[in-house]
């Protein structure tokens, strides 16, 4: 027996043969090299080729710590700090659950190490090393780590919902409700906050400023108070959600040519101009009737800028904000509305219940006639406001009424046309000047402006129709008295008279004008008071189903 035959019966002896050792060199699934007592590389497994993608002849020979092991950003490890080398160097066993071998490509591969010293005969000492490919359990990692952020995300935006739910359902006071918001969204969903409600005549007031400081939100009371109403031309992102556009999303880019442009409005956008902005999200307190206002989020260069999700976020934050300022409206308005109507119906059944009482107490000194045509008119007068209350709370709730294009022009004059004596009425209307509509409504709009103008007229009532940037304007002026600034909203009060208007119809309800108003804004309209040389001029705009002016 020669030598040779006593290796394989010692290797057989630990179960080695031909076929195993080639399916260990050739099918393991795990690449393999083996440093020399100079620090190169002796061997290689195919399988260290195809992870590699290097050829056996560029390894063998090559220094393995030069040619392979990086750092996660590719750059060359220290010798004294690489731990697989230590296997060579210091004799000792290493494992590593994560490392960077560079491939042929240039590219990296995420590697699981697995290093031992290997005595080679002698005094000579090398190392053996295996490693396998961590791209799939890197990938998996990776999709993981994006499902929990996604998680965590949608959980921080459910309980931002839900805290913002709590916060404007805490109070019934409008301004503190979104003063309270906006320390909310500062500063985690901004830097800075403005919120701005539409008044009547589209009016804007500037209820809360919050900017973030230290962490929290501070408030900037001195950039709120009253601005003017945009003007029909303004085509700024804020008038056009005020209009009812939808939220609107402004980059860095959007903002420096929007600044270049001229639209920024000093006095509307002051704390625009004083703080900066690297992204802008403008969305409308929308509710299903008409927009309240705007809710306007900032952010600086430290911070992400906004993205499409968070215009959809901040948009149902925005939504919500405007459906409770609508709730506490209506909430104030039906108190004010309960104590109005408690005592305007009170006084008409309190006069007739004490005519019934007198005529049972002193039938023989009290005209029965007379008795019942007096109760007759307090009943018709009874009649009148319950009517008028009905037609505003349909209004007010927003039922739907059949729209139809109506001709402006054509329904003034034939509504003039109609009042037959009093003071006269002059028309100057322009043609194709068509609203879409409730033709009932709008003839009670008309109809109530006209009566209201001639009773206040001393001899002349004008009614203009025409168009102005987009919307069809009527307006009616009187020549009388005229109504002093301080009341021109107050007249639009249910129940509300001037003592003007009680001395000229003491049996007025004061509901008229309430409703017009009421119709107006039914039609995305509006209806105001404007200065006028002489009496009172009423302004009522309307959106013209052809745009252009």
């Amino acid at each position: 027996m020669t030598a040779g035959d006593d290796m394989e019966e010692d290797w057989a002896r630990y179960g080695f043969s031909a076929e195993l050792v080639k399916a260990l060199f050739h099918g393991l699934r795990v690449g393999l090299y083996v440093v020399g007592h100079t620090g190169k590389i002796l061997l290689v497994n195919p399988y260290a080729e195809r992870l590699l993608d290097l050829p056996a002849r560029r390894l063998i020979g090559a220094d393995p710590h030069d040619l392979l092991h990086r750092n996660a950003d590719g750059s060359l490890i220290p010798r004294e700090d690489c731990q697989i080398l230590a296997a060579f160097t210091e004799g000792v066993y290493v494992r590593s659950e994560e490392a960077w071998f560079i491939r042929g490509s240039g590219g990296l591969v995420p590697v699981g190490v697995m290093a031992a010293p290997l005595p080679l005969g002698g005094t000579n000492m090398g190392s053996v090393v295996l490693f396998y490919d961590l791209s799939r359990h890197k990938a998996v990692e990776h999709k993981q780590a994006v499902a929990l952020a996604a998680l965590e995300k949608l959980t921080d935006t459910l309980s931002l919902m839900a805290e913002t739910s709590i916060v404007l359902a805490s109070t019934l006071k409008v301004d503190e409700a979104l003063r309270r918001l906006s320390r909310l969204v500062v500063p985690e969903l901004a830097d800075w906050a403005m919120i701005d409600l539409l008044g009547p005549g589209g009016r804007v007031d500037r209820v809360a400023v919050v900017v973030t400081r230290n962490g929290s939100g501070v408030e900037r009371k001195q950039w709120e108070g009253p601005l003017p109403a945009f003007p029909d031309s303004s085509h700024t992102p804020t008038a056009r959600v005020l209009r009812g556009g939808p939220a609107e999303l402004f980059g860095p880019d959007d903002l420096a040519e929007w600044n270049d442009s001229g639209k920024c409005d000093v006095q509307r956008w002051r704390p625009y101009l004083e703080l900066g902005a690297h992204s802008i999200i403008i969305a409308p307190l929308r509710t299903p009737r008409r927009v309240l206002g705007a809710l306007t989020l900032a952010r600086y260069k430290t911070s992400l800028a906004y993205d499409s999700a968070d215009l959809s976020l901040i948009g149902d934050i925005a939504s919500r904000a405007g459906l409770a300022v609508d709730n506490a409206n209506m909430f104030e308005e039906q108190r004010r509305f309960a104590s109005s109507t408690s005592h305007e119906l009170r006084t008409p059944l309190a006069a007739l219940r004490t005519r019934l009482e007198e005529a049972v107490l002193y039938p023989t000194e009290v005209d029965p006639l007379e008795t019942i045509r007096e109760a007759r008119a307090l009943t018709d007068r009874l009649e009148t406001i319950i009517d008028d209350l009905l037609v505003s709370a349909r209004l007010r709730a927003g039922e739907p009424d059949a729209y139809e294009p109506i001709d402006i022009r054509t329904l003034v004059v034939k509504e003039v046309a109609a009042m037959a004596g009093g003071v006269p009425v002059h028309v100057d209307a322009d043609r194709d000047v068509n609203v879409l509509g409730s033709r009932i409504q709008l003839i009670r709009v008309i109809d109530n402006l006209l009566v209201n103008a001639r009773r206040h007229a001393d001899e002349k009532v004008e009614v203009t129709v025409g168009r102005v940037e987009g919307s069809a304007v009527i307006t009616v002026c009187d020549d009388g008295s005229g109504i002093a600034p301080q009341d021109r909203e107050r007249v639009f009060e249910r129940f509300a008279r001037l003592d003007e208007g009680r001395r000229r119809e003491p049996g007025g309800t004061g509901l008229g004008l309430a409703i017009s108003r009421d119709i107006a804004h039914a039609h995305n309209g509006t209806l105001t008071i404007e200065d006028s040389p002489r009496g009172a001029r009423f302004v009522l705009r309307l959106p013209l189903t052809d745009r252009r002016s």
